[in-house]
């Protein structure tokens, strides 16, 4: 468990701020997409740059408290908190930069899919960025993103150009495919086993307006047979994705559907 002097010395040296479990606050900042899960860190830590990020972490590695890092809150095991430690929260880092002329953005990790699409999509760009517009930019990414537009512009990481992350030791790093390529390559679908992102340059591509949607059918060998040569044909500006489990109680969904595969 963490002193609550050491809280207050860590929060003198942070630019963003604390919430510890006496703030009105608390129970929203740790809740997640996925309900069920019930974890009560110590404090969560609300970085507001790198720098922050960096002081956290050797914070970490200081005293041995455990550390998580949150980005969209949308680990559906609760990896992005901590019951007893403290959470790195990338809440608060939401810029979003675009660079028409170039076709690039740079944006924060702490900014969600649908802030990052809004920004782009107002000049007509964007990259793919799963399917859930809540998600966190830094989570989708580092594991590799599979979105709308997965078969014609690539994965998430395919679009990835660089990265501004925060290691082990503390120390804030920018890396591309010429400065530290190892670590870039790594963090290319390896999750956050590498560092704490905590700002991405995306490639973007120009998006025209498409439609989208969901169908429900019964999971059976036929139907997943057949839903595979169909993908398979189709042309490259169709990409399907088919998610194989119980029909969610939704309001849309009916009735007799709920909860069956």
């Amino acid at each position: 468990m963490v002193a609550v002097r050491e809280i207050a010395a860590l929060r003198s040296s942070l630019t963003g701020e604390i919430i510890e479990p006496e703030d009105p606050r608390y129970d929203k900042a740790r809740s997640l997409f996925y309900g069920g899960i019930d974890k009560r860190p110590a404090a969560i830590l609300r970085v507001a740059n790198a720098q922050d990020a960096a002081r956290v972490i050797q914070y970490a590695r200081e005293t041995g408290v455990e550390l998580a890092v949150r980005s969209g809150g949308h680990s559906p095991v609760g990896s992005s908190l901590s019951d007893g430690g403290i959470v790195l929260d990338l809440h608060d880092m939401r810029r979003v930069e675009v660079d028409v002329a170039k076709r690039t953005a740079w944006a924060e990790t702490g900014a969600t899919a649908v802030e990052f699409a809004t920004a782009t999509g107002a000049h007509g760009l964007g990259v793919s960025f799963g399917d859930t517009g809540s998600v966190g930019l830094g989570g989708i990414t580092l594991g590799g993103g599979v979105g709308y537009l997965v078969r014609k512009h690539g994965l998430t990481i395919d679009n990835l150009i660089a990265a501004e992350i925060v290691t082990a030791d503390g120390t804030v790093r920018r890396i591309d495919a010429e400065h530290e390529p190892d670590l870039f390559w790594a963090i290319r679908g390896g999750g956050g086993n590498f560092g704490v992102a905590t700002r991405l340059h995306f490639r973007l591509h120009q998006v025209d307006p498409f439609v989208g949607g969901m169908l429900m059918q019964p999971a059976s060998a036929q139907f997943i047979h057949d839903f595979i040569a169909i993908s398979a044909a189709a042309p490259e500006e169709l990409t399907t994705i088919a998610n194989v489990m119980p029909a969610p109680p939704m309001p849309f969904v009916p009735a007799e559907w709920h909860n069956k595969l």
